[in-house]
């Protein structure tokens, strides 16, 4: 079966008018699609990838409250995790590396400046475990700032702009850029003075109980024990082993310490277990949820669109409804006709959609040269660029071809239904 194309591109020029408008009403539903898909998809992107930083990949465990009476445990007593109990964990076959943590209940100074986030007390494998990278020519903690008990602090890079830029003028829309070299310098944690040695670089992630990196501290931590002989820890972060039941591994965690301190095995309150990478896929779900309903609306929009199809089909039918009939009469069949003019839907559906897609490519791409390094609210949704992936193409070509095809099913039809003799009677 030989398609006439060129019988279909003179139809088509026959409704240049409506044919055009429809093509232009189909681009800016493809841009419309596709725009939409491709914000959405960046802002996935980069919210993950700011998940991933930090603790993201970690199971974070602190002290709960007791809700059994068992042993030396009443309801309501207090578990406060100690120091020994990394060792106990560190001993599970599951896990790849733990750093236990302390907060140091003291904020920094510079002069009149301060924080508002308290340092972190770490462990050196710390920065291994959440990605945290220093700016050239400063350095992370290393063993014998730990051996040693050195007063020693790396600071992340918003907190380093706070305490140590010429000027304070933060603004949340603008650019936060650190303007004087911190490390050497010297900070004060309450009264005892601490040596910079290093700054981090940006990263959107989050650390412990949800602090900013950019914005947290951090000092050897047994040099907070050195101030604080008797202080309990207050999290540890755990890393387990590629491959592993996570779920399971936080039970065993939470059995494991509960009965190292003589609480209750059961009680789910006494150590409290948070699973950050699990709690990723509940964002995933929202981010794919926030995703499909952008690509609802593109597709609302795109539907309209197909309406204008299927006029021009309704007209392009009745006008040549006489041609129809010549064709029937000479042996074309009820699906050659319709193949005719589902073809011809189809080929303004992607006159349209390419048009549509190139502007959306234009656009992407115009939008990725514009600056936004240092925006607050751009890094903490993980620095978001639109990207116009090849899944996101593939959905719009799709969606296309569904409308295309759908826009001309009842046109292609009735002209199919057409008999010989009623169309050659027709005017």
């Amino acid at each position: 079966m030989l398609l006439p194309i060129r019988q279909i591109f003179q139809e088509m020029s026959a409704e240049k008018l409506r044919l055009g408008l429809t093509i232009l009403a189909v681009a800016w539903a493809t841009l419309c699609i596709a725009a939409m898909l491709a914000v959405g998809e960046g802002i996935r992107q980069g919210v993950l990838k700011t998940a991933q930083n930090g603790n993201g990949n970690l199971i974070y465990l602190t002290g709960g409250i007791a809700s059994i009476d068992h042993g030396a445990f009443h309801q309501g007593k207090f578990l406060k995790l100690k120091k020994e109990d990394v060792q106990v964990i560190k001993a599970l076959p599951e896990v790849a590396s733990v750093a236990p943590t302390a907060k140091w209940d003291e904020n920094i100074t510079v002069g009149d400046r301060g924080s508002w986030q308290q340092p972190i007390a770490v462990p050196t494998d710390f920065a291994s475990m959440t990605n945290l990278t220093p700016l050239p020519g400063g350095r992370w903690l290393n063993p014998l700032d730990q051996k040693q008990m050195r007063k020693v602090i790396v600071l992340g890079y918003s907190l380093a702009a706070d305490l140590f830029n010429p000027t304070d003028d933060y603004n949340w829309f603008t650019t936060v850029t650190l303007q004087a070299d911190p490390v050497g310098k010297k900070v004060k944690i309450g009264s005892e003075e601490f040596t910079v040695v290093g700054v981090l670089a940006k990263n959107s992630g989050r650390v412990e109980q949800g602090d900013g990196i950019n914005y947290s501290s951090f000092v050897p931590l047994d040099t907070w024990q050195r101030f604080h002989t008797n202080g309990d820890i207050g999290g540890i972060n755990v890393e387990p082993k590629a491959n592993v039941d996570r779920k399971r591994l936080a039970q065993i965690i939470r059995q494991v310490i509960a009965r190292k301190h003589g609480a209750s095995v059961h009680d789910e309150q006494v150590v409290q277990v948070e699973d950050m990478f699990l709690r990723q896929k509940s964002m995933q779900q929202f981010l794919i949820g926030l995703q499909s309903f952008l690509g609802i609306i593109g597709f609302v929009t795109l539907a309209v669109a197909g309406v204008g199809i299927a006029n021009v089909m309704y007209a392009t039918v009745k006008r040549s409804t006489r041609d129809i009939g010549v064709r029937m009469a000479v042996g074309a069949t009820p699906t050659a006709i319709r193949v005719h003019y589902l073809v011809q839907s189809l080929m303004t559906m992607m006159l349209g959609g390419a048009l549509g897609l190139g502007v959306t490519y234009a656009l992407i791409s115009a939008i990725s040269t514009i600056s936004l390094e240092g925006n607050a609210f751009y890094e903490q949704l993980g620095k978001p660029v639109p990207e116009l992936s090849w899944i996101v193409v593939a959905i719009v070509i799709v969606t296309l071809m569904i409308i295309g095809v759908a826009s001309a099913w009842l046109p292609a039809n009735r002209a199919a239904k057409v008999s010989p003799l009623e169309a050659l009677q027709s005017e």
